[in-house]
């Protein structure tokens, strides 16, 4: 469900608007529900539901023609209300949601060419045009809390109603339907070919009039003659079809073959037509199992033996990895620390050849970035397809691989894992914000859960197998589900929740076998349940089997004792039930400085470790004081450190922290380790810090928090966060998924900066930061305090790494190859320049 959702909120900053978004049933639904966490009022996106038994349940303009084919499981039974156009009362309220999260949809006008124009930046209200003061942090969230609450008891059903939040209002309930969509897909019809020799014939001549025949348009010469188009145009023809085949399981395959829309298009059938000879490809996106089934592999050849098979099916594509730059610096890393940098599961072998599924000479397995054209001439494109190394063949590309110790885990209580480290968007090397914690004889923790996580996991733990380059977390991702103990939502920005429904839909399909069935705890802020609920309507998230907590029943709000701001009988059942689950001593929430109802976290298990998660935020006394709280500092603290120190005020606009404010916060805390995440996608370097950047940290109640004999509850007059000093504008800074390289102008310059900087000791930082051991996440990678500990003695390789990364990014982006074996050569050749010039 991510990429829907997380698509919409690119092309809005993009400027897009009045859209058209077509899909089965429940689609309104779906999108209304998203209102919880996208509020694109100026977008205009319009829905249209292809439901069936609807003669309008199709999709044309002017370029192409989509006529959906509905299927359903065996034993599937289709209700009255999923058939024909749905005009009840609860569909108008879902429009009427609709409406209010993305705008009114405006179909352009057919003549207008005028350049759109991006919607302008919406004003932020509430939270964000409050002053961000330090001591006022705790009351601003009570008071949205209390609004949300108030506002969950009044939401009305009348759609005439018009409170002045969209969700004010209930979403009226949905029920999940198993129907599949398939698709008849036409282009527009081909005009026929103009002949310019029968119009000369005719007395015209090569210009303006040529135009017009072509144009359709009858024309009368100068001496009175009118000549028609069809005196010298071809008859036009019907565009080539493509049919898209969704089949899920074999389940579907009965009510697939016997859909009459097909029918015209098999071979030996009476009402076969000049349909089947227009049908050009067929692509096959089906399930596992489906095309190994002997019904649908009869089916398939039925079709006219001309028409081109794509095969999309798990026993007949290989398993390949296609974030290529992304797998080339993994592997780059794991040679350095193969414990902590996790090879990215992958193959690039099949299970089955391909001429298992059909006897024919036109199947095709596709490939990321293959192409087919329809017109003028059907034809497969694979000029954008490049060669997708698996982690093993990239690995062999590097020169200096450290060998694995034999004993990874021993010691090792508390493994962090972060899956995706980026913020905002997905970019070329880091995934959106997510991280998992496997706590030995327990279970699992999901800490944030941003779009495509599930993808992320599935090949950092290996899905249907273990994945053995995995010594850290040995477990498959179907296992890892199955011991799954929470999941955590820090806050409602999409970047750190979008993949936590098909988490919660896969988990539910992998437990609900299971006797006992298993229950999941889910600790997020309210409106994320409230988003939960709304969507279960769509989809089957086991509900049933979730227990809810909210954050700001276990949030932390005396400076100088544990106690919680409600006494709730429901959560503290709950959160007793989750600690037991866990081992854990002590869970505890705090409001942090970000975005209305966001959080940060602390789990204190009975072996002695705890872990300190900050979500997002600026630095924050609450979380100070959270990492204070009890009889130990944290064992390692999970801090976000979006931005470098010289983007200070980008970070106070967005309510983020620079590299070294996060590590002023772990000094504050007496965090033993510190562990950075959450980076900028405009930066791939290492994080750096300063002394005096990190001594100028201040936050109310603590003063300078790098100062380890600030006392906890220490008055600090006027103590505010830096937001209240700056006047800065409110730019989404990391809507770009690109790449900034900063200063670096072109190669030989970049080499050079690199070059001059040292690893040598700082006598006046290592006094500043005392014990505290630091190191930068990565993308499914896995760190224990020991690891942490070692980050520093591969700095130096691992910022080799990156900068032959950037070399290399940007010779690609040039349209050139660059080798990493050419690097060295290349430094050579500008060091031998540079001292000729010299002479």
């Amino acid at each position: 469900m991510g990429g829907l959702p997380g698509m919409l909120l690119t092309l809005a900053e993009t400027g897009s608007q009045n859209l058209v978004v077509c899909g089965g049933h429940n689609l309104t639904h779906a999108m209304a529900a998203m209102r919880h966490f996208i509020l694109r009022s100026d977008m205009g996106v319009g829905v249209k539901e292809l439901r069936d038994g609807d003669a309008a349940a199709a999709f044309s303009d002017e370029n192409i023609r989509v006529t959906p084919v509905h299927i359903y499981p065996t034993g599937y039974t289709v209700s009255a209300h999923e058939q024909g156009a749905d005009e009840s009362d609860a569909a108008a309220i879902r429009r009427m949601l609709l409406e209010r999260a993305f705008g009114v949809h405006k179909a352009p006008e057919p003549t207008d060419r005028k350049k759109r124009e991006p919607p302008q930046p919406q004003q932020k209200k509430g939270y964000y045009g409050q002053e961000c003061k330090e001591a006022a942090i705790e009351q601003v969230l009570q008071k949205f809390e209390q609004q949300d609450e108030d506002r969950t008891k009044k939401r009305s059903l009348s759609p005439g109603h018009s409170p002045k939040r969209s969700s004010d209002v209930f979403l009226p309930l949905a029920t999940p339907t198993p129907c599949a969509l398939c698709y008849i897909v036409e282009g527009p019809e081909v005009p026929g070919k103009f002949d310019s020799q029968a119009a000369r014939d005719l007395g015209l001549k090569p210009g303006p009039q040529f135009a017009q025949l072509v144009r359709g348009q009858t024309i009368t010469t100068a001496d009175g003659q009118t000549i028609r188009p069809e005196q010298c145009v071809g008859p036009a023809r019907p565009s080539s079809l493509v049919i898209i085949i969704d089949c899920p399981s074999p389940a579907y395959i009965d009510s697939l073959t016997t859909a009459h829309q097909f029918v015209p298009f098999l071979e030996g059938t009476k009402t076969a037509g000049p349909q089947k000879d227009q049908l050009m490809m067929i692509v096959h996106s089906l399930g596992p199992g489906v095309a190994q089934d002997a019904r649908y592999k009869k089916w398939a050849a039925r079709f006219p033996a001309h028409v081109r098979h794509m095969v999309s099916a798990p026993e007949y594509v290989p398993d390949n990895n296609p974030f290529q730059r992304h797998l080339r610096i993994h592997a780059a890393m794991h040679a350095i620390s193969p414990h902590t940098y996790i090879l990215p599961q992958a193959t690039d072998k099949a299970e089955l050849p391909l001429h298992t599924f059909l006897d024919s000479k036109n199947l095709v397995a596709p490939k990321s970035m293959m192409m087919y054209d329809i017109e003028p001439e059907p034809k497969l494109d694979e000029s954008m397809v490049t060669q997708l190394l698996t982690a093993e063949q990239m690995l062999a590309k590097v020169d200096d691989v450290t060998p694995p110790s034999p004993h990874p885990n021993d010691g090792d209580d508390l493994v962090v894992c972060p899956i995706g480290t980026g913020s905002s968007v997905p970019s070329t090397y880091r995934n959106v914000s997510s991280n998992i914690v496997s706590v030995k004889g327990f279970g699992g923790i999901v800490l944030d859960c941003g779009e495509s996580t599930v993808s992320q996991l599935k090949r950092f733990l290996g899905f249907p197998r273990r994945n053995h380059a995995n010594t850290r977390i040995q477990q498959s991702y179907t296992e890892f589900l199955k011991t799954l103990k929470l999941l955590y939502v820090s806050h409602m920005h999409a970047d750190h929740h979008l993949g936590a429904i098909q988490l919660l839909h896969e988990w539910n399909q992998a437990t609900q076998m299971m006797d006992p069935k298993p229950r999941l705890s889910v600790l997020a802020p309210a409106r994320f349940w409230a988003w939960l609920e709304d969507f279960s309507g769509v989809q089957d998230l086991g509900l049933d089997r979730l227990d809810f907590i909210s954050c700001s029943d276990i949030r932390l709000i005396d400076p100088t004792a544990k106690i919680p701001i409600k006494e709730n009988q429901k959560y503290r059942t709950a959160v007793t039930k989750l600690k037991s689950d866990l081992g854990l001593v002590d869970i505890l929430t705090c409001g942090v400085i970000h975005c209305p109802w966001a959080y940060g976290l602390s789990l204190t298990h009975y072996t002695g470790w705890k872990l300190v998660y900050s979500g997002d935020t600026r630095p924050c006394a609450n979380l100070v004081t959270l990492g204070r709280a009890g009889d130990k500092p944290p064992t390692v603290l999970l801090h976000e450190a979006t931005l470098p120190d010289y983007l200070h005020v980008d970070a106070v606009a967005k309510r983020h922290s620079t590299v070294s404010e996060a590590v002023a916060m772990a000094l504050g805390m007496g965090a033993e380790n510190l562990l950075l995440t959450h980076f900028s996608q405009r930066c791939l370097d290492l994080p750096r810090w300063t002394t005096a950047n990190i001594e100028a940290v201040k936050v109310a109640r603590y003063g300078y928090v790098a100062s380890a004999s600030t006392s906890v509850g220490s008055s600090v007059d006027d103590v505010e966060d830096s937001a209240t000093e700056l006047d800065v504008d409110d730019d989404d800074i990391d809507a770009g998924a690109g790449v900034d390289f900063g200063h670096v102008n072109d190669l030989e310059t970049y080499g050079q900066d690199v070059a001059e900087q040292t690893d040598a000791p700082n006598a006046a930082l290592n006094a500043v930061l005392g014990d505290l051991k630091i190191a930068s996440a990565f993308d499914m990678s896995a760190y224990a305090p020991r690891d942490i500990k070692k980050y520093r003695y591969n700095t130096h390789r691992l910022k080799q790494v990156l900068h032959d990364e950037m070399k290399l990014f940007i010779a690609e982006e040039s349209a050139d190859t660059v080798e990493p074996s050419q690097l060295k050569k290349g430094k050579q050749k500008a060091k031998a320049k540079k001292g000729k010039d010299s002479a």
